[in-house]
C-alpha cells in the first residue's frame, strides 16, 4: 500500500514534537534540576500556549499562565545558583521528603495491595520487555515511575517518526497502537491523580514549575492520545 507523502511528513514532523514534549516532561520530573535545564522551559511556551486551541480548558489556560510566570522568574533571577537551590528545594519537598510527599508512581495510585512495586509495576515492566525498553543506569526510581513512563513515551514517538520516515507502514501501525493502548490503558488512570496531587501540594509551597508543568502534562497527554488516533485511522484509510 503506498504511504500518503502528506501524511509521511505529518507524521514525521509530529514525532519530532511529541519527543520533545516527553522529554521535558521526563526531565522535569526525574530529578532536581541543574544548570543545563536553565532556559529549557521558554522553549515550550509557545508549543503550549498553542495547544489552548485543542485543549479548551480553563485549568489548562491557568497552568500556561503559570507557566510563563515561573519562566518570566527564571529569567528575572539574579543568580542561577539562588535560583537552582530553590527550585530543587521545591523538588525535595515534593517528591523526596518521605512522610508528606508526593507519590510518582503508578503502582501508588493504582495497586490493590498498596505495594511500591505492585500490578501496575508488573504490567508496565512486561510492556517494556516487549518493546525492549531499559532505563538508563542512572535512574533509580521503579519502572512504573512517572519520568522513566515519559522516556518509554518519547522512545515511542521516536520510533513511529522512524518507521514513518522509513515507509514501513505495517510496524507504524503497530506502534501507534502500542503507545495509544499504553496511554489510554495506562497512564490515563492514573495521570489525573498524580498531576493534581502535584499541583495542589505545588501552590502550596508557591513552586509554580511543578504546579504549571503537572497539569499540562496531564492535557497533553489526553490530546497525544487523540492525535495519534487520528493518524491510525488516516493510515487505515
Amino acid at each position: 500500500m503506498p504511504f500518503n507523502q502528506e501524511l509521511q511528513e505529518d507524521l514525521i514532523n509530529s514525532s519530532i514534537l511529541r519527543s520533545a514534549f516527553f522529554n521535558y516532561f521526563y526531565r522535569v520530573f526525574n530529578n532536581t534540576a541543574d544548570e543545563s535545564f536553565i532556559g529549557v522551559s521558554e522553549k515550550y511556551l509557545t508549543y503550549f500556549n498553542n495547544l489552548k486551541d485543542y485543549v479548551e480548558s480553563d485549568e489548562y489556560n491557568n497552568a500556561c499562565k503559570i507557566f510563563e510566570k515561573y519562566i518570566n522568574d527564571e529569567k528575572s533571577a539574579v543568580t542561577i545558583y539562588d535560583f537552582l537551590q530553590r527550585l530543587n528545594i521545591e523538588f525535595t519537598s515534593l517528591f523526596l521528603n518521605g512522610m508528606g510527599n508526593v507519590p510518582a508512581s503508578a503502582s501508588s495510585y493504582l495497586s490493590s495491595d498498596g505495594l511500591l512495586k505492585g500490578e501496575e509495576w508488573e504490567k508496565v515492566t512486561s510492556i517494556y520487555k516487549m518493546r525492549d525498553f531499559q532505563m538508563p543506569e542512572t535512574i533509580k526510581a521503579p519502572e512504573d515511575y512517572i519520568s522513566v513512563e515519559m522516556l518509554y513515551m518519547q522512545k515511542l514517538s521516536d520510533l513511529i517518526g522512524k518507521l514513518a520516515e522509513d515507509g514501513d507502514i505495517n510496524l507504524l501501525e503497530e506502534t501507534i497502537k502500542d503507545q495509544i493502548n499504553f496511554s489510554s490503558n495506562h497512564i490515563l488512570v492514573w495521570i489525573d491523580m498524580f498531576s493534581d496531587a502535584v499541583y495542589e501540594k505545588s501552590i502550596a509551597i508557591n513552586s509554580n514549575l511543578y504546579a504549571a508543568t503537572a497539569i499540562i502534562m496531564k492535557y497533553y497527554i489526553k490530546y497525544d492520545i487523540e492525535l495519534l488516533k487520528e493518524f491510525a485511522d488516516e493510515l487505515n484509510n
